[in-house]
């Protein structure tokens, strides 16, 4: 299964591993097709977009936060995003880039909220099988919803991915113990866009989302005009993504279950990773060795027009055996 805004891959495996009903396998991709169609516009006008989100911690409590595009089309796009202490401005145009931004790194709730909207598309790849195609209601409207398993190597994953069945639109989607509800579409640019969406694992919600998009009445310069005390940058002709040269792995364990923890950091210019934090992770009590071992890094930095780039990166640690 991939992403279609954001790919996600679940992974790969034969299609001829698994039996599964080929018509039955269409109709599911059909079905999926209409809902990209749907929600997905080839060409858009000069937008503002505005995310409102809200954050359910159990231990901090409910926090707010806000993100906002406008987008100038030929010309540029600024973006904003608050969240706490976090406060990140952008603004590009032409062959710069203009921001001002605390210190802190993208907080993994802000990386969230990207990853879900405007929505959240997946596509079946060969790792997924097909099992029914059922019609029930949610939302108060008949959706069908196509149950699915993701299978790579011993892992099992059990989905559901639900299709509005009069408008086609991508109403929800179960993804192991993920579940993403897209409700309240509104029209823009002929295209359906969710005016909510709600966010949860293993029935606790995590994160709910208001957005709005609308045609931006004026475009005129000051729209992106950079913002006071911006660092001005500038767009690399040339660019070379950092290399790894040494990542050390965790030993593997016996015969405890596969995990991943997902660390966020720094490609600093002379190779080596800091600021690191814990993006996601399947198993919180290896996160202290997970960030101890992602410090050890080293990699051949980025380069930008010939010179070391600091880049933001996330690095995925994967426990065999723990």
């Amino acid at each position: 299964m991939k992403r279609a805004l954001l790919f996600l891959l679940l992974g790969i495996a034969p299609a001829t591993a698994y039996a599964q009903d080929a018509e039955l396998r269409s109709r599911a991709i059909a079905l999926l097709e209409r809902a990209h169609a749907v929600s997905m516009a080839p060409n858009l006008p000069n937008l503002e977009r505005v995310d409102a989100f809200r954050v359910f911690d159990p231990n901090a409590g409910a926090r707010e936060g806000s993100f906002s595009r406008v987008v100038v089309q030929g010309v540029g796009r600024r973006e904003e995003t608050t969240f706490g202490e976090y406060h990140l401005v952008q603004v590009w145009t032409g062959p710069t880039l203009s921001t001002t931004r605390t210190p802190q790194l993208v907080p993994p709730e802000v990386d969230q909220v990207m990853r879900l909207t405007p929505i959240h598309f997946v596509t079946f790849d060969d790792a997924d099988v097909i099992r029914t195609i059922t019609d029930r209601r949610i939302f108060n409207r008949l959706a069908n919803c196509i149950a699915f398993d993701t299978i790579v190597g011993e892992h099992h994953e059990q989905n559901e991915l639900c299709v509005d069945a009069q408008n086609g639109t991508l109403i929800s989607e179960k993804l192991g113990d993920d579940l993403i509800e897209n409700s309240e579409f509104f029209s823009f640019a002929a295209i359906l866009l969710p005016g909510k969406i709600s966010y949860s694992v293993l029935g606790n919600t995590k994160l709910e989302i208001t957005q709005t998009m609308t045609t931006l009445p004026d475009s005129a310069a000051n729209v992106l005009a950079a913002p006071p005390d911006a660092r001005v940058l500038y767009r690399c002709t040339t660019f070379r993504r950092a290399i790894g040269q040494s990542m050390p792995q965790p030993a593997p364990g016996a015969r405890g279950p596969d995990s991943d923890v997902v660390i966020r950091g720094v490609i600093e210019r002379d190779g080596r990773v800091s600021n690191t934090l814990v993006q996601s992770s399947e198993r919180p009590d290896l996160n202290t060795e997970a960030l101890a071992l992602v410090g050890q890094w080293t990699f051949l930095p980025a380069m930008c027009n010939g010179n070391p780039n600091p880049t933001e990166a996330s690095f995925v640690v994967h426990f065999h055996g723990r």
